[in-house]
């Protein structure tokens, strides 16, 4: 979809509770068939926040949901709970060398995450 495009689909304002905050979202939403994805339909979400510091809207973004009864409000939910996900990703790759170990068998891999674990665990408790 072209940006015009985009721009005439309906904007609907929310107020949303996400990312531990209530905040201001505009969405707009389409059924789309993506190319990428071996022309699969799926609802494309565009959405912007509300920067009351700056009393403007973000850039437009896109969330991409193949469940196709979702509504726009609830894939921006499911997506802000994603997030913690995310951080729990980069931690593993960033702080616990997990980027390192694709060479790995499953075992190794196991036991080396339950090491690390246990000495994480014990490095919380002496805190």
């Amino acid at each position: 979809m072209t940006p015009e495009q985009i721009d005439a689909l309906p904007a609907h304002e929310h107020r949303l509770f996400i990312y531990g905050k209530c905040k201001q979202v505009r969405l707009r939403s389409a059924l789309v068939v993506v190319r990428f994805l071996k022309a699969r339909h799926a609802r494309a979400v565009w959405y912007e926040f509300f920067d009351p510091k700056k009393q403007r809207w973000s850039q437009p973004r896109l969330l991409l949901a193949t469940e196709l009864q979702l509504v726009p409000t609830q894939v921006m939910h499911f997506y802000a709970l994603r997030w913690g996900i995310e951080a729990l990703f980069q931690n593993l790759k960033r702080w616990w060398g997990a980027n390192n170990l694709w060479q790995q068998s499953r075992r190794v891999l196991e036991l080396w995450m339950q090491v690390r674990s246990t000495g994480y665990a014990l490095m919380q408790r002496n805190r």
